[in-house]
């Protein structure tokens, strides 16, 4: 049976709390209440969930959705196959990463700056130490308009962690640092 990621936010949004509308289970789902709506109706046809009365008022019928076990395993699966499938994204950008850096090593670019979120840079720095690489992040910047107060010869090479081509032509006219010094890792 094939489940979508869709199907995993709703089944955990309905294992980790009491849902008793549409509107809710969007809200803490994270998708539109269109989505929510099919995606709803293919679980409940397929057994994963269910609806159950939960006031037993005679004037109002309240009802909440609810995982079967059935629901619980299926999340279980999708929970784990997730997990496998961020890891092994996780190692492949990790290897590619490592491959772009030792290629800027070979060419003699030891004294970098890295521009992107900090996240990705203790990302790379990690990949750096692991890897016994001989290249020192002289700089950071969050924005690639910061490097304007780096001088140009404290570093061999700036490393872009999200730019396009174009991208760094716009950096390059900007900045007044030449495109090869400009390197996007991904």
């Amino acid at each position: 049976m094939e489940h979508s990621e869709k199907d995993f936010q709703v089944l955990d949004a309905l294992d980790s709390q009491e849902i008793t509308t549409q509107r809710q289970l969007a809200e803490h789902s994270g998708i539109s209440l269109g989505q929510v709506n099919y995606v709803l109706k293919t679980l409940l046809e397929k057994g994963l969930v269910k609806i159950g009365n939960f006031r037993k008022s005679p004037r109002k019928i309240g009802y909440v959705y609810l995982l079967t076990p059935k629901g619980l395993e299926a999340k279980s699966r999708l929970a784990a196959n997730f997990v496998i499938s961020k890891l092994k994204e996780y190692h492949f950008l990790r290897r590619k990463i490592a491959e772009k850096l030792a290629y800027i090593e070979n060419k003699g670019n030891l004294h970098v700056v890295f521009i992107g979120p900090e996240i990705a840079r203790d990302f790379v720095d990690s990949i750096i130490k692991e890897n016994s690489m001989k290249l020192v992040m002289v700089g950071y910047c969050r924005k690639w308009e910061e490097l304007k107060e780096y001088k140009h010869e404290s570093f061999d090479m700036a490393l872009v962690f999200d730019v396009n081509t174009e991208g760094i032509k716009t950096m390059a006219e900007a900045t007044g640092i030449s495109r090869k010094k400009l390197m996007p890792l991904l």
